[in-house]
């Protein structure tokens, strides 16, 4: 057992889920998840057709009632191995299973896979994954719900908008990052995030996440100040955990906890003033539910633990745990409160994996494997934080050995400590793997000697996207679909007749350019 497990907290059943998240327990609110079955029984006994069709097996019995609301869940970069070393994790650092395997062992959640290739490469970006969901069409990498030859697409949060339904965005990135922009804004560039936050307003009611900066007159090209406007239109503004967490249910929310991105989950837990200040995953997500369900009409709601990706970027086990389970953590929140309500489709997939990363078998040197994850829950700070801090000490030798075992409770050899010494120099050390040829890959191979989880590379994969579906029209996501099956299925079940064009894909696979995604730490990629 790990001395760094959460404290006990009160018997949840006398606490309100405010309250759980308040206290840091929804890991443990959420464990009383239950199957959809009971109604779904006595739907199949009153003569529920069978169903054939795009994700469905033939003969398989279906619940065809259409969900009131839906709720996409979307942890980016989630390669297969992030859930389940993240199970694991989970006995390690709460004593429980997670929510991702409770789920998956429910009878009653539906399983399938996302075939998420874009318009011009087998290996997708996050824009043209969450545009292909958004439109039924696929577009090229980097391009945001646009079609190679400039043809604008709808969106699905602009079809549920017009359709009268509310639409609410919730992330831990900022807001107008890719996945989050791909169910509502249209672009040349994914990198628009100026032009992108000013599309939300009017159409996305419940807003959330980081991205400050985007919304302040100084740094936009146009001197818009947004946050004034969404104000002006009804939003109300919150910018501190309190209001997430005590806030009662609006209308029309913008939330923005960041000038960027928020921070990573093991930073937060180490840092006391991050931990007042930023609300969690699951705290904004309760808050979106709590504004988004009074809506007669229904809603659509996109939630992204947008920080999974960053951290398998950065090859950082610790990151990338952390972040997933306060992933899961919402998803906790979200299925209690379609199992409560019982007209809500729950869907929870990834865009596309990240750097594969995996618990390797062979055992390691001194410890092991069963002993893995108590020393990824000994580290206090992300691979951004660890350089930042070990940059600004200045430090070489044992000074620099002891600083590192301070931050990750792991004591390196003196051969790892001078390699991170020459880096820190600008010196990397010869790679035969070029995808681990910068600072992150450095860290994360070093690192990997001592915790036995290791990652391929610091890039996109092309692994297929695991999903699991519960509620009504959960059927629809069963079994191998292309990433655009998405949007037949969500149009479908919003009763929402609407196609986008589309491009060819032998014409738009074309050589793509070299992209180097590791930018989401530039303090440490060289």
């Amino acid at each position: 057992m790990s001395q760094h497990q959460p404290p006990r907290t009160p018997s949840n059943a006398s606490m309100t889920r405010r309250q759980a998240l308040k206290l840091g327990a929804i890991s443990t609110a959420g464990g009383l998840l239950v199957p959809f079955a009971s109604s779904g029984a006595a739907r199949a006994a009153d003569g529920e057709r069978t169903v054939a069709g795009p994700g469905k097996a033939r003969g398989q019995r279906a619940n065809t009632e259409r969900p009131k609301n839906i709720i996409f869940m979307v942890s980016d970069g989630m390669s297969l191995g992030t859930p389940s070393m993240a199970g694991m994790f989970s006995q390690t650092v709460r004593q429980q299973p997670s929510a991702w395997w409770r789920l998956a062992r429910q009878r009653d959640t539906v399983h399938g896979y996302f075939d998420m290739q874009s318009l011009n490469n087998p290996v997708t970006d996050s824009s043209a994954a969450s545009c292909a969901w958004a439109t039924g069409s696929r577009i090229n990498n980097g391009m945001m719900n646009m079609l190679p030859d400039g043809t604008r697409l709808k969106p699905i949060g602009t079809l549920a908008h017009e359709s009268g339904r509310r639409v609410g965005l919730v992330t831990t990135t900022h807001v107008p990052h890719a996945t989050p922009a791909g169910f509502v804004a249209v672009s040349r560039s994914r990198g628009d995030f100026v032009g992108i936050a000013s599309q939300y307003l009017g159409i996305v009611d419940v807003l959330m996440g980081g991205g400050v900066r985007f919304f302040e007159p100084g740094n936009r090209h146009d001197g818009r100040d947004l946050k004034a406007e969404y104000q002006e239109a009804g939003y109300r503004l919150l910018t501190h955990r309190d209001q997430v967490i005590e806030g009662e249910p609006a209308r029309r929310l913008l939330g923005l906890f960041a000038d960027g991105h928020l921070p990573y989950t093991v930073d937060q837990r180490h840092d006391e003033a991050l931990k007042e200040r930023v609300p969690t995953l699951a705290e904004m997500t309760d808050l979106a539910l709590r504004s988004l369900g009074e809506s007669e009409e229904g809603f659509l709601l996109q939630v992204e633990g947008g920080r999974v990706d960053h951290a398998a970027h950065n090859t950082d086990a610790a990151a990338l745990l952390w972040d997933q389970l306060a992933f899961e953590d919402a998803v906790n929140i979200a299925v209690d409160f379609a199992r409560e309500r019982g007209d809500t489709l729950v869907v929870v997939t990834t865009d596309h994996g990240n750097a594969n990363p995996g618990l390797h078998g062979a055992g390691l040197r001194g410890i092991s494997n069963s002993e893995a994850f108590d020393r990824i829950a000994r580290f206090k700070v992300s691979f951004n934080e660890l350089w930042s801090k070990l940059r600004d000490a200045g430090q070489t030798g044992a000074a620099l050995g002891k600083h590192i075992a301070e931050l990750t409770g792991i004591d390196l050899p003196e051969d790892e400590i001078n390699i991170i010494a020459e880096a820190l120099e600008g010196n990397r050390p010869p790679e035969l793997n070029r995808r681990l040829r910068n600072t992150v890959g450095m860290l994360g191979q070093i690192f990997g000697n001592h915790t036995g989880v290791q990652f391929i590379g610091t890039q996109h994969t092309q692994d297929l996207a695991p999903t699991l579906s519960v509620g009504p029209g959960a059927h629809r996501f069963h079994g191998l679909m292309d990433n655009t099956d998405a949007f037949v299925h969500l149009t479908a079940l919003m009763d929402i007749d609407y196609e986008n064009p589309k491009a060819e894909q032998a014409e738009a696979m074309l050589p793509a350019e070299e992209h180097d995604w590791v930018t989401h730490a530039p303090t440490i990629t060289a």
